[in-house]
């Protein structure tokens, strides 16, 4: 028999016991799958301010499935967002606003979602985020659009100066110019650009420009400033944007055209034809058709091409009228067909006396002279000619 006490030996590992487990071995089970939110809610009710605001972060992630039951309790979590000295408001406007969402309450959603601040996060890219997003986007442009036509007096069907005069939620301000950030950072200009142009705001559309340098997109009309250039002219002249906006979104593609290090004469002639400036257009063509430079000569070809295809005669009468164009050298006088025989037997005779200019044959000389003059020579010039050719020879 073995004491035991006595050591093992390495023939009977069978015999050595298991190791107790550990704090690191042991292996913690599950936790159980929530059935209820009934517990988190009632973690609401207690003193303890910790408590309610780990009840707000389990709320938050669980609303998806217990919005029905979390709802009965929206009375408290409210009162916790509009408790100034709680720690968590924005956490406790989160909730809210999803189960307002969940309800189909999304004017409320939207409140409370507002409420939140940073904590709606923009990219998340879920149905609720992007459900929200739209309905602050349109709340957005409306209310600029107000201010737009109150401030130039155009305004259209509906539209409300008191409503106009009040002052757009700062909270608001915030989220969309957040949207708008993230929006920029992946490129994604076109997004941007509507939503521009639907709140009137040409400070933003003349950013989205301008940076199609500085970081291209990946689409072709925002692959550069020029690109979108002409893609937002084709896009301002359309019925999309309204005509009480469309003259002010021209006359920013005109500063912008003008301000580029390069000029860009057929863009900035057509936004100038748009808008109806016979002069800028006839400023353009004058400056091209002065030109040394054959390039510049035939950019003022092509925008006279486009012209005609687009503009009207009364448009196009005005532009010739302030076109200053260079006039064309004096032609030298030609001779009369009596000046031109009178020479070539002027040139005969003296070929035939012996007379040389620059060593040319009389006979080839006589006949360029009558050439230039546009008539024939008498047979007796060309005798001559010959005579004198054979003579100089020693023919004769």
């Amino acid at each position: 028999k073995r004491r035991p006490d006595a050591p093992l030996s390495p023939s009977q590992p069978h015999l050595r016991r298991p190791a107790a487990p550990t704090m690191a071995t042991a292996v913690l089970p599950a936790p159980a799958p929530l059935t209820s939110s009934v517990g988190l809610l009632a973690m609401l009710e207690e003193s303890e301010t910790q408590i309610k605001v780990h009840a707000l972060q389990k709320l938050e992630r669980v609303v998806p499935d217990f919005w029905a039951e979390i709802s009965e309790s929206l009375p408290d979590i409210e009162a916790l967002y509009e408790d100034e000295a709680f720690p968590q408001r924005r956490l406790a406007a989160l909730v809210a606003s999803k189960v307002y969402y969940y309800l189909g309450e999304y004017a409320d959603a939207l409140v409370f979602a507002l409420g939140a601040e940073t904590l709606f996060n923009v990219d998340e890219g879920s149905e609720y985020v992007d459900t929200l997003l739209a309905k602050a986007i349109d709340e957005y442009c409306k209310q600029h659009q107000q201010r737009y036509e109150a401030a130039t007096g155009s305004q259209e069907e509906g539209g409300s100066s008191t409503a106009a005069e009040a002052p757009i939620d700062r909270r608001l301000i915030d989220l969309v110019d957040r949207m708008v950030e993230s929006s920029l950072e992946r490129r994604a200009y076109q997004m941007v650009m509507g939503l521009a142009l639907e709140a009137r705001r040409t400070d933003l559309i003349e950013r989205i420009i301008l940076l199609c340098d500085a970081k291209p997109g990946e689409l072709e009309h925002d692959a550069s400033t020029i690109k979108m250039l002409e893609y937002c002219f084709g896009l301002f002249s359309s019925a999309v944007v309204p005509r009480s906006f469309r003259a002010t979104l021209i006359a920013l593609l005109v500063t912008i055209y003008r301000g580029l290090p390069a000029p860009e004469y057929l863009g900035l002639a057509r936004c100038l034809a748009q808008a109806g400036d016979a002069a800028g257009v006839a400023a353009i063509l004058s400056q091209l058709i002065e030109s040394e430079s054959a390039e510049a000569r035939l950019a003022a070809f092509q925008i006279s091409f486009d012209l005609v295809d687009n503009c009207t005669q009364a448009f196009l009468k005005l532009v010739a009228e302030r076109t200053k164009a260079k006039p064309p050298p004096p032609a030298a006088a030609e001779p009369s067909a009596a000046e031109g025989a009178a020479e070539g037997e002027a040139a005969a005779e003296d070929w035939s006396n012996g007379l040389s200019i620059d060593g040319v044959q009389p006979l080839e000389e006589a006949r360029r002279a009558a050439a230039t003059a546009q008539v024939v020579l008498p047979a007796s010039v060309s005798a001559a000619c010959r005579r004198t050719r054979k003579e100089r020879s020693g023919l004769l």
